[in-house]
Parts: C-alpha cells; structure tokens; sequence
C-alpha cells in the first residue's frame, strides 16, 4: 500500500492489505525469524510439508486459483506455526464459513430481556454486550458510569476506540489496544468480506496517520480478547487507573453477539497489562 498519507482509503486498499498472499508471506516471514533462519521461511519447505508440488504453492501463494483440501491447509499452518487465530484466518480466506446469522441491535428486542437481566445482576461491574460489527446492543449502569459514549445513538466500541480522542487517555497503552483490534478487524474481514460496518469504521479509522501504520506494518490476526488485562482511567473514578479483567461470553441463541464483562480480583496483579494468551476481545 501507499505510504503517501495525503490519499483516502477505499475497499479497494482494504483488499489489498487483507489478501491470502500478503499472510502467507508474512507467516512465512515470522516463521523463519521463530527459527533464527535470519530470512522467511523458504517457499520449498512450504512445499514439502504440504506435499504438493512447487508450481501449486506457487499458484497457491499468489492467490492463484487452485484445488486443496482441509487436510493440505492443515499441513501447511502446521509448518508456518500459526497460532489458533492466523490458522482460522487461514481457513477463512480459503475455505470459506457459512453466513453469519443475522441478529438485531436494538435493545427493545424482547429475547434479549434475560441477558440485559444478567447484565443488571453484576453489582459495581460494568458489563455490556455487542454485536458481529462491535455495535453496542446493551449495558449495564456501571458501563453507563464508565463510558458513557455507550449511551449515544450507534453506539460503536471500535469507532470509540480507534477515533474517540477519550479512548487515547482513558485506555491505557492505547497503542497496544490499537493494535490488538486492528488484529480482530482483520480477522473479521477475512470472515465477511469488507462490505461491512466495521469495515467502513476501518476506513475512516485509517486516516489517521498512526492507525494507517499499524495497519500496514502487520499482519497480526486476533480472534478475541477474552481474559485480557488492561488498566482504565475515567472520570468516574476520578482518573484513578483501574486494573481490570474482560471475560467474554457468548450466547447460544445469539452466537454473533458477545457478552463482555469487566471485573476484577484480589490476584490480578499476576496478569500482565495487555498480555494475551491466544487472541483477545
């Protein structure tokens, strides 16, 4: 991609930057780096442990049509050492997954009365629920008290995050944070495609400066943030940090949605702030 900054995005760009060819290399990369190689990962390693020939890895890499099973592609995350999230991203780009379901965003929807319960019952926690694109569906008084963007009409949490100028001082490490979504959002696009909401929150995104190189720096894919520790300050603690813990949940009636709740203990300085495990939310 360009690294004039002065041109917009367009989906045209966000294809670009989310294609098959520019992952495999970029795993190919990682992996040989992992091996202290000092270069990627040669393509005929690749080749070998796929067990395919060198003209179809080729094709393959390219972004070529070609023919391959689950097995193949199996083989060959299991020689680049993908981690859980760039092996489903894999699988996605390749193999596809069937539509999403469609699930509704407005919180006057009668089904999704039990979980607004469950989301009253957690005290002094906040708790919240979002959808596929990260528009918030419900909240709780303490995620009111917190972040009371929440509140306003399409309510959003990667547009807070990524372009709400708040995000940058209340968030801790916010360039982390950056990173980590950006991460999800590429995973996203290689589950839907980019004719989406959070695409187009990407795009806007993708006009600051600093966003547009994290985004064309990696490759990172990330499928959630469950467990993630991070520190918040916000006036509602009087800018006080708090260390908190989001676990995230999701509904069998509404599997796009997810039910994030913020808590935190007597062991929680053991975690690292932002230290991941396999992909966060």
């Amino acid at each position: 991609m360009c690294a004039d900054r002065g041109r917009g995005y367009d989906m045209t760009d966000l294809i670009a930057a989310s294609n098959l060819t520019r992952y495999l290399k970029a795993w190919r990369a990682a992996r040989g780096a992992a091996l202290g190689l000092g270069r990627a990962l040669p393509q005929k390693d690749v080749v070998q442990a796929s067990g395919m020939s060198d003209k179809w890895y080729r094709m393959f890499e390219a972004g070529l049509p070609v023919t391959y099973d689950a097995e193949v592609l199996q083989r060959i995350a299991d020689c680049l050492g993908l981690d859980h999230a760039e092996r489903m991203t894999l699988f996605l780009m390749t193999m596809g997954v069937p539509s999403p379901h469609g699930v509704t965003s407005n919180r006057d929807d009668p089904e999704l009365l039990p979980i607004s319960w469950i989301l009253d019952q957690q005290g002094t926690r906040p708790a919240y629920v979002s959808d596929e694109d990260w528009n918030v569906v419900a909240f709780n008084q303490p995620m009111g008290q917190w972040f009371p963007w929440v509140a306003e009409p399409d309510a959003n949490l990667m547009r807070w995050t990524l372009l709400h100028p708040d995000a940058r001082v209340q968030l801790e490490s916010w360039e982390k944070h950056c990173r980590v979504y950006l991460g999800m959002i590429r995973m996203e696009i290689a589950r839907r495609g980019t004719d989406t909401a959070i695409a187009r929150i990407l795009l806007a995104a993708l006009e600051d400066p600093l966003i547009g190189a994290f985004w064309e720096e990696e490759t990172t894919v990330v499928s959630n943030r469950d467990g993630h520790h991070f520190r918040v300050r916000v006036p509602y603690n009087n800018d006080e940090p708090r260390d908190v813990i989001s676990q995230v949940c999701t509904p069998a009636k509404f599997p796009t949605l997810r039910l994030v709740f913020l808590t935190w203990g007597d062991g929680i300085d053991s975690f690292d702030i932002l230290g991941t495990t396999e992909g966060q939310q």
